[in-house]
């Protein structure tokens, strides 16, 4: 019972009032002085015990009356429950949302998660029904809805597992919205077992909110404030000093919690063994630096790891780099010799013998093939009449892969057949041979270029003076793609340099000649720092991508129908076939870890790291996480001034117990007056009997 005015409750105390009153009344009798008792009779003891009787029930009744003006006047109501032992209990269906993803791993989480499932499970009815979904950054239906007790206690126990993988809540969500549309029970629910990481509440869920009709349940399994330490990011960096190799490992680490005021340590290993530690000190979020001499020539992996603590997967990073000679330049020209030619000049800049930063190499077109490329980490396209589909394929896979192409123009150059090249390339359509002095009476300079970008950054602190004094007597005029970036321009506002990544390499496009056929720019202080910058941003992306994230596709390039086998963390084998185009994808990156890719004598090294997005573990409350799901009106709707008075108000007015309960108020006043009074009148009658009788003797 409830009621809707409980403060008249205190009321109830007025019921002890009639209590005090009957103590009150039993006083003393008073002595009366009387002639003769002679007349008197003694009262029966049955009359003294009907009297104590009446008195009793009399104080309950006017004790009930006060009790139940209380009552009245603090209506009360039965709320729209089952009553205990009534079996009123509706039938249910039930999606259970567990959250797999790698921050589980904290301490016992999973655990948890899994038992609360089995828990609720036994707790539900006979015919309730209850799905199970486990969910990272994807989500996986286990079992369908279903009342089988042992196939969802199976699923429990042999199907869910978790993941390495992040958070992401938007797909389960949706995934137990549409299995609960064909439920069989009205009363529909959906059971959220989760850490709920902030990381995971994405943008998609401000646009969509579950389906009125059901229920949502958000259970979080974390408790207090987590204590993680992990490592952010991580960049490798080969450098060289004169003729020796070197690589720097910065680190970035984070922590949270307590893990943030204690010291830790980090190891580098390399092949195996650790070859270096470093105590991180409080507070712990910084970074870390670690630089080794490169060995042989080849590839390397290895690890940097932090000390364990609750979540131990975020506490490695693996990586595999290729140690190296130095960077290879190869320039193609369409000029075979002479002091004239691009490549002479670019020569003249690059190849400095041993103390040389790049090795350099020149040759003609016919080097334009993949196995002519593959060697090299850049290659310049200077002054070549045409290019057929054939070497346009090599280049665009040699981008592809990695590598920097930088295509340049000359007076062998075929414009109009390049134009197509162009589009295929992603950088734009030809208009056309400009000649300056048809449009100008002086030769062009370079008006505008972003000072930001890595060719043009060296040229900030020197001012833009030094960019304006190469003068250009001829160029191409290009209109860019959208896909393009103008980092460069003429002063008649035609690009001078452009630049589009394409897969994982970069395609510059330098409008001009790198000799002095168009322009006196060789001539001019400012071409060798420019084209070592156009050397260190096209050498920068390392070559061919060896990191990558759990659940990325790995690609592997070969000749058509090529097989690869791969080795996985654990001696796992997998194979994959290269398709028509010589590409194949590894799909089984799950695990962190090391893998090598074989197919005959060509090898492929590659490392999986996981996310560290998912590392963060700050994480919502119940209210914000069922803020996210459920739509606002609802929320509003439960969260309105006085919405549950109205609605107990309603169930009271519905019932109106309050006026059957004033109608026996009115009842137990009758009662109280005729025990009050009539038996009072009966007694003195009785008590005066005897004396009337013997008046009427004496008056005959």
């Amino acid at each position: 019972m409830q009621f809707i005015n409980p403060l008249f409750l205190i009321g109830l105390g007025a019921a002890l009032l009639p209590v005090l009153y009957h103590l009150i009344r039993r006083m003393q009798a008073k002595r009366v002085r009387f002639g003769s008792i002679m007349f008197l009779t003694a009262t029966p003891k049955q009359v003294v015990r009907k009297r104590r009787l009446r008195d009793l029930l009399l104080m309950t009744v006017r004790m009930a009356i006060f009790a139940l003006l209380a009552l009245v006047f603090a209506r009360p109501f039965f709320p729209e429950t089952p009553l205990p032992l009534v079996s009123a209990r509706e039938d249910q269906s039930v999606v259970f949302l567990v959250d797999a993803s790698y921050s589980m791993q904290y301490q016992d989480l999973f655990e948890r998660a899994r038992q609360e499932v089995l828990n609720r499970i036994e707790a539900g009815g006979p015919d309730d029904e209850f799905a199970i979904i486990a969910f990272s950054d994807v989500a996986r239906q286990l079992t369908e809805l279903t009342t089988d007790r042992a196939l969802l206690r199976g699923a429990v126990q042999n199907a869910l597992a978790v993941s390495n993988r992040p958070t992401d809540y938007y797909r389960p969500l949706r995934m137990a919205e549409e299995v609960l549309q064909g439920a069989r029970h009205a009363n529909r629910s959906v059971v959220l077992l989760s850490d709920f990481q902030a990381s995971g509440w994405t943008g998609a869920l401000e646009n969509w909110k579950l389906g009125a009709g059901i229920d949502f349940v958000p259970v979080k399994l974390s408790e207090g404030e987590p204590e993680n330490a992990y490592l952010e990011a991580v960049e490798l960096r080969q450098q060289r000093v004169g003729g020796a190799a070197g690589v720097r490992f910065d680190a970035r680490v984070a922590a949270q919690g307590a893990a943030a005021e204690r010291a830790n340590t980090a190891s580098l290993a390399l092949g195996g063994q650790v070859v270096e530690r470093r105590t991180v000190e409080p507070p712990v979020s910084g970074r870390i630096s670690f630089q080794r001499q490169a060995g042989r020539e080849g590839f390397a992996q290895g690890e940097l790891t932090l000390a364990e603590d609750d979540l131990t997967i975020d506490n490695t990073f693996y990586f595999t780099y290729a140690v190296q000679g130095r960077p290879s330049i190869l320039s193609i020209d369409g000029v075979a010799g002479g002091t004239s030619r691009d490549a002479f000049y670019l020569g003249s800049a690059f190849d400095l013998g041993e103390e040389g930063l790049y090795t350099f190499t020149s040759g003609g077109p016919e080097r334009l093939s993949r196995s002519g490329l593959q060697p090299h980490g850049m290659v310049f396209v200077s002054n070549v009449a045409r290019l057929n589909q054939a070497q346009v394929n090599a280049l665009t896979s040699y981008v592809d892969r990695g590598g920097s192409l930088v295509l340049s123009f000359g007076p062998q150059a075929d414009v109009a057949a390049y134009d197509p090249v162009l589009r295929e390339l992603g950088i734009g359509s030809i208009d056309g041979r400009n000649a300056i002095r048809d449009v100008q009476d002086v030769p062009a300079i370079i008006g505008d270029v972003d000072l930001r970008h890595p060719v043009f950054d060296l040229f900030a602190a020197s001012g833009t003076t030094v960019i304006l004094r190469p003068t250009f007597r001829r160029y191409v005029e290009i209109t860019p793609d959208a896909s393009a970036r103008v980092v460069g321009r003429y002063d008649t506002g035609d690009p001078f340099l452009i630049e589009r990544t394409l897969g994982q390499g970069k395609v510059l496009v330098y409008t001009s000649t790198f000799n002095t056929d168009w322009t006196d720019f060789p001539l001019q202080e400012m071409y060798v720092p420019f084209v070592y910058q156009l050397a260190k941003h096209g050498l920068s992306s390392g070559g061919e991508r060896r990191l990558f994230t759990v659940g990325d596709a790995v690609p592997l390039r070969g000749r058509p129908g090529a097989q690869w086998e791969v080795r996985a963390p654990g001696d796992r084998l997998y194979r994959v076939t290269a398709n028509d185009e010589g590409e194949g994808f590894f799909r089984e990156t799950e695990t962190p870890g090391h893998y090598i890719a074989a197919s005959g004598g060509e090898r492929f090294y590659f490392s999986i790291n996981v996310d560290p997005v998912e590392s963060n573990l700050e994480a919502r409350d119940t209210e914000e996480a069922y803020a996210a799901v459920v739509d606002p009106t609802r929320l509003r709707q439960a969260a309105q001034p006085g919405a549950g008075l109205q609605e107990a108000t309603g169930v009271e007015q519905d019932q109106k117990l309050w006026k059957y309960l004033l109608l026996a108020v009115i009842a137990l006043f009758l009662l109280e007056t005729y025990l009050a009074n009539r038996p009072e009148a009966t007694a003195r009658r009785k008590a005066a009997a005897p004396i009337m009788q013997m008046k009427r003797k004496q008056a005959a």
